[in-house]
């Protein structure tokens, strides 16, 4: 048996959910009780964040983390502190992070 390690991580309403076949990016609704896909392809990773967390340069991270929040930065400018700018700062961070 093996165990693996799916993070979720939560900016405001947009939701970087990690499952076995990627992480796609989730707008809830404020009850968080329903959401929608990004449709974009650019903002949906083909892994699990947890495959990627501490494998990246600076830049590939950040790069990264902005392509995956462009398509969603009016929700995290009006739902997040700080807005898109923060977020990407936080992904990058969580990115370059390894265990």
């Amino acid at each position: 048996m093996e165990e693996r390690k799916l993070s979720s991580l939560l900016f405001g309403n947009v939701v970087l959910e990690s499952g076995l076949m990627g992480t796609p990016v989730r707008i809830y609704s404020e009850d968080m009780r329903s959401y929608s896909f990004r449709p974009d392809s650019q903002a949906t990773l083909s892994v699990p964040l947890d495959e990627v967390k501490g494998q990246l340069t600076r830049d590939h991270a950040e790069a990264l983390a902005r392509r995956v929040f462009d398509s969603v930065s009016e929700e995290l400018d009006a739902n997040y502190p700080g807005g898109y700018k923060r977020a990407v700062e936080e992904l990058t961070a969580w990115l370059m992070h390894s265990d």
